[in-house]
């Protein structure tokens, strides 16, 4: 059955300990800010209900074991109901319900900032012993109903000549590309150690789809293995890059959301590269990622984190940011937004949730059943 969506063995359920790791660590951010908030804590889970078994009781935190192995929760008084019994956390005044809130994606940061730092003191950062600009290139993506596809132009095609001169480099490939716009474009690669000659007529800039190139391909340099080296930093080096590193992720994903934003609203803006990927998705990504090696894991885990921060933190109700944004207004209304009505507006978003989730799965499957990659 693995074999048929191309996937090896059980490397897609990798992403159950990784997924269930990364929740777990969200919920014990929001555990521990409610414990030094003062809001009472009804129940920390392992794992989501059905519950198997009760484990202890502490401090009047019931600690269970739950059938389904995906990271834990927390129930806090006040998030459903009591919302002004002792210790609620609608009752909390807005900045310690900011903090308990917050707190989620604040963990799975430090999550991220750790992984990077142990990779970094570990593998090492890789360094090219030679000069990118002198390396063959190969595609590694060709769009959908693009000028690379219809000449036939695949994944892993190296380039030769562009209008019979020998190219090295991305950037003077892309250059030569675009050089031909509105014309026809010989193009030779080598496919599978032979020569092939086609023909393309790359696209005038005002004909390029958003998030793509001339003739709709992504490239890269072919970089021999013993061209790359690694050189381990130290550990205090290694977090401060860590940080580095994690507040470049988040750049990149928050201009990732606002492109998409500004294209779904219809201003004229790319639409980030890739797509949208629920569960499935992230299921057959990460199991290709496994069998590349737990360094690429770890990198993957980490990214994951990231996202997982940062969608928690988007304002939408019934994540942690929509529960914010009340905060929000409510500390600059200074005034108390009634709970029931809050709580009936997370319960509504949380409903629209399932129902985007449930699109996006079935279209994961779709993808997973037709053989096309996870993400475009």
């Amino acid at each position: 059955m693995f074999d048929q969506f191309n996937l090896s063995g059980l490397a897609v359920l990798a992403v159950v300990p990784i997924l269930g790791f990364l929740i777990f660590v969200h919920e014990l951010g929001h555990f521990l800010a409610a414990r030094w908030m003062g809001v009472r804590v009804r129940e920390f889970g392992f794992g989501y209900p059905p519950r198997m078994l009760k484990l202890f009781e502490r401090n009047g935190v019931e600690y269970t074991l739950n059938w389904l192995p995906l990271g834990g929760f927390v129930k806090m008084v006040g998030e459903q109901d009591d919302f002004d019994g002792p210790g609620s956390l609608a009752a909390a005044p807005p900045l310690r319900r900011a903090v308990v809130l917050a707190a989620g994606s604040f963990m799975n940061i430090v999550t991220a900032v750790v992984l990077f730092a142990v990779l970094l003191a570990v593998v090492g950062v890789p360094r090219l012993t030679v000069d990118p600009a002198g390396l063959r290139v190969q595609i590694e993506a060709v769009a959908p109903d693009s000028p690379a596809a219809a000449a036939g132009l695949q994944v892993g095609d190296v380039f030769l000549t562009i209008d019979g001169v020998e190219v090295f480099g991305p950037e003077n490939v892309s250059n030569a590309i675009r050089a031909g716009a509105g014309r026809p474009v010989v193009i030779v690669v080598e496919r599978a150690g032979q020569p092939l000659t086609v023909s393309v007529v790359p696209r005038l800039p005002a004909e390029i789809p958003p998030g793509q190139g001339a003739i709709g391909v992504r490239i890269a340099a072919v970089i021999p293995p013993d061209a790359v080296t690694r050189e381990r930093m130290g550990v205090g080096q290694a977090l401060v890059a860590g940080v580095t590193y994690t507040v470049r992720f988040i750049g990149l994903m928050i201009e990732g959301l606002s492109g998409l934003l500004r294209g779904l609203i219809g201003q004229q803006a790319a639409m980030p590269e890739g797509g949208v990927g629920g569960p499935v998705a992230i299921a057959r990504i990460t199991a290709e990622v496994a069998r590349q090696g737990w360094a690429d894991l770890i990198e993957l885990t980490a990214i994951l984190s990231l996202n997982l921060a940062v969608i928690n933190l988007l304002p939408i109700p019934a994540l942690d940011g929509g529960r914010l944004f009340f905060v929000l207004v409510e500390g600059i209304r200074r005034k108390r937004i009634p709970p029931e009505k809050e709580a009936l507006v997370h319960l509504a978003g949380f409903a629209l949730l399932l129902g985007l989730m449930a699109l996006i799965t079935v279209v994961d499957v779709q993808n997973w059943l037709a053989g096309r990659p996870p993400l475009p």
